[in-house]
C-alpha cells in the first residue's frame, strides 16, 4: 500500500495554524466570512482590471448569462 504525502505552501500552513486555535464554531464561521471576503475582493480587483483592459465588457457579460462552463461528464 502506498501513502501519499501532502505538501502545504506557507500560506496554507499559516491558515492551518490559525484554524488550529479556533475552538468555537462561531469563530470558524467568522474566519470563513473573512476568507470569503478576501477572495471576493481579489476577484473583484481582477474583474476590474479585465474591464479596464477591455477583455471584459457589457457584451461579454451578457454572453456569460447564457453560457455553460461546466465540464461535461462522460
Amino acid at each position: 500500500m502506498s501513502t501519499a504525502t501532502m505538501t502545504f505552501n506557507e500560506a496554507q500552513r499559516d491558515v492551518l495554524g490559525v484554524v488550529s486555535c479556533l475552538h468555537k464554531e462561531e469563530d470558524v464561521l467568522a474566519l470563513k466570512r473573512v476568507l470569503l471576503q478576501f477572495l471576493n475582493d481579489r476577484l473583484q480587483d481582477e474583474l476590474d482590471d479585465l474591464w479596464q483592459q477591455g477583455t471584459v465588457n457589457e457584451k461579454k457579460m451578457e454572453e456569460w448569462k447564457t453560457s455553460h462552463f461546466r465540464t461535461a461528464y462522460k
